[in-house]
């Protein structure tokens, strides 16, 4: 793989262009009302430190473009005239979060108010499948969920949620749980959905970006998001931004490995997190049978299913879920010498088994973060459920959306 190295720093600053600079206070204006809500000229005009007229000029230029709307007059609070309300007009764009998982389709549209205009979440078996017909129903549902809008001449963003490697690209390189391998994703994209723009990105980088924007870790900077299903997903937030490390592949969690297999004495992926803490463990463990999960279960379903067990007083169940706790534990004693989270984020079907598997995750981090005396690490449990991944995708559209009126 070629290396492309950075172009030379100059070290004499260079004076920002006429646009350069329009695109910066665009971009200051439209984050302040997006990030504030409801507020006068006045106060924008003073929390972003641009002039009166220059704040007047761009708020003309976003209302006439759609984006903004005028809601009438406002009281700030302040002594003098009141000014006149903006907010982001809701009807000026569709941000639109969408996800291909082993086991279905889902698709959140949200407006600009980050209201939810549409929802649907289908179950599916995808593994195997043919990616082009896979692709092709999400963008069908894509559609659907823009009819949710009264017009089609707004400004549109689309980000789909995958499970594996995704490649600058455009491709699935590597979805080891829907057996799909250098699927021409973005391709498929525009071929079947009337050439939609769309960003490509990993469902659980994806899921953590929901969490830090509107989740358990909002308040926080540096976390872990780690999901449980038939593989374990990973997202890293550091200093506030996901983490994609040098090539985009950070946060594969799931392939770490943790136990040596003493038969042959060679590291390989029978000692991973994914293997021994993932639901085939747990289903196996907790004596389920291959047919005992529904045929289109969704992605939830074991964590609800073990739960209910435990509730019941399932000894089996209970040992089940100690074991996987404890081998997740593990590997999150490692993520955490390594890079000092704040908080590690569970979801998916760990999400549904809180109460019991703390213990043996906790034990396992007191017993081997060697920082553990001075300062401890919260697991904190998603509230997600199956949205995780397309409220996430949505989040990263409204954000597109609002970086595009800039440029």
């Amino acid at each position: 793989m070629a290396v492309t190295k950075n172009p030379p720093i100059s070290t004499q600053a260079q004076p920002a262009d006429q646009k350069t600079v329009r695109r910066h206070n665009i971009g200051l204006v439209l984050n302040n009302i997006a990030k504030g809500g409801l507020r006068s000229r006045a106060k924008v005009s003073e929390e972003t430190g641009l002039n009166p007229s220059t704040v007047s000029s761009l708020i003309g230029e976003l209302i006439e473009r759609g984006l903004l709307r005028d809601v009438g007059v406002r009281l700030d609070g302040a002594v003098g005239r009141p000014g006149r309300g903006l907010e982001l007009n809701p009807e000026g764009g569709a941000a639109l979060g969408l996800e291909i998982s082993d086991d279905g389709l889902g698709v959140l549209a949200l407006d600009l108010s980050s209201t939810p205009r549409y929802r649907a979440f289908f179950s599916q078996p995808n593994r195997g499948r043919d990616p082009e017909d896979v692709v092709r129903q999400l963008a069908d549902l894509a559609r659907e969920a823009l009819t949710s809008f009264r017009s089609r001449n707004i400004e549109i963003a689309c980000t789909i949620a995958l499970p594996g490697l995704v490649g600058g690209n455009g491709e699935l390189l590597e979805g080891p749980n829907i057996d799909w391998h250098q699927v021409p994703i973005r391709q498929l994209w525009h071929k079947y959905s009337d050439g939609l723009p769309v960003v490509l990105d990993n469902e659980a980088r994806l899921a953590a970006y929901a969490e830090l924007t509107s989740g358990a870790a909002a308040m926080l900077g540096t976390f872990a998001y780690i999901s449980g299903g038939v593989g374990l997903g990973g997202g890293l937030v550091l200093d506030g931004r996901i983490f994609r490390g040098a090539h985009g592949f950070a946060g594969e969690f799931g392939h770490v490995a943790i136990e040596r297999n003493d038969t042959n004495g060679a590291w390989n992926g029978d000692g991973t997190v994914q293997l021994l803490a993932g639901e085939a463990t747990l289903a196996r463990l907790a004596g389920l049978q291959a047919d005992t999960r529904p045929p289109l279960a969704d992605a939830d379903w074991m964590g609800r299913y073990i739960a209910e067990r435990l509730r019941a007083g399932d000894a089996q169940a209970l040992t089940a879920v100690q074991q996987v706790g404890s081998a997740l534990g593990v590997g999150l004693a490692s993520l955490l010498n390594l890079l000092d989270m704040q908080a590690i984020v569970l979801g998916g079907y760990f999400s549904h088994l809180d109460p019991w598997l703390l213990e043996p995750i906790e034990a396992q981090i007191k017993a081997r973060v060697l920082s553990q005396r001075w300062c401890q690490c919260p697991i904190l449990f998603s509230d997600m459920g199956r949205e995780a991944a397309v409220r996430g995708a949505a989040a990263w559209s409204l954000d597109v959306i609002l970086q595009r009126a800039a440029d």
